[in-house]
């Protein structure tokens, strides 16, 4: 019964260390599919390093592999801040509150693509045929899937197979390994695919939606808030920053309000 009894009060004690251990760092919550939580940590480490700085308390990267597992997080606000793809981060405020500060330029948008062998070009080519997206509730994925859905196309039907790749790269593979008959991924990789000497059709575009996004969860102190935003948007004036967005390939973040992802939450049907 003591023995019981010490354990108890030693987990509990642990529990209280691990809580106050929290309140002296901030967590960065991303998400992402393919690389490790090692590779992640790199990624953002200048990004960390610059925000601890201009908050006076260090930041964490935690880095989840699935939507669902980064999205429960999120609805448990253990993330003081998300950087991710705006489904997501759309997904987060309407669950949790999260609210969007900046977002990295530009759009993004899927494509659908073949290798030009295959005589695939036009939309109505790729009934029947084999079909390869990134992960099933990757944003691009959802993108392609609701523009095929509103020209009355059920992909259940309308392709011979489908299947979900782990990592975009995976997806040319798999269309050069004739694997797949038709491809789907960021419309920017068709660019960089064919620059590379892949012989490509796009077959099919889709709008583009804005890019990865920076949010903060919803009780976060307003002055810190200010101060969060503004160090954002002159984070690639910084050494440290200028590092995340050299290793990124981004120019810099742009200012992000609701109002920018109206149209992507009502495509997506997020609630």
């Amino acid at each position: 019964m003591k023995r019981h009894l010490l354990l108890g009060f030693f987990l509990l004690l642990s529990y209280g260390y691990a809580q106050a251990a929290n309140n002296n760092y901030y967590i960065l919550g991303v998400q992402d599919y393919a690389k490790s939580a090692i590779t992640v940590a790199r990624e953002y480490e200048s990004l960390a390093q610059y925000l601890a700085k201009t908050l006076g308390k260090p930041v964490r990267i935690e880095s989840v592999k699935t939507a669902d597992e980064y999205l429960k997080k999120a609805d448990a606000k253990r993330y003081d801040f998300m950087f991710g793809p705006p489904s997501m981060i759309m997904a987060a405020n309407k669950r949790a509150g999260y609210e969007p500060l900046v977002k990295v330029p530009g759009l993004l948008s899927h494509s659908f693509m073949a290798l030009s062998s295959t005589g695939i070009a036009f939309p109505e080519d790729m009934k029947g045929k084999r079909v390869g997206f990134y992960e099933k509730d990757a944003m691009i994925t959802q993108l392609a899937i609701a523009q095929l859905k509103s020209e009355n196309i059920d992909p259940e039907t309308y392709f011979s197979k489908i299947t979900y790749y782990r990592d975009f790269n995976d997806v040319l593979t798999a269309m050069k390994y004739n694997v797949i008959d038709v491809g789907v991924a960021n419309a920017t990789l068709y660019n960089v695919w064919t620059s590379r000497g892949n012989d490509l059709n796009a077959i099919m575009s889709g709008k583009g939606v804005p890019h990865l996004t920076f949010a903060v969860r919803p009780d976060f102190p307003l002055a810190q808030r200010a101060a969060l935003n503004q160090s954002l948007l002159k984070a690639h004036l910084d050494g440290e920053g200028k590092v995340f967005f050299k290793y990124n390939g981004y120019p810099n973040f742009e200012a992000a309000q609701l109002k920018d992802y109206e149209e992507l939450v009502a495509v997506l049907g997020i609630k």
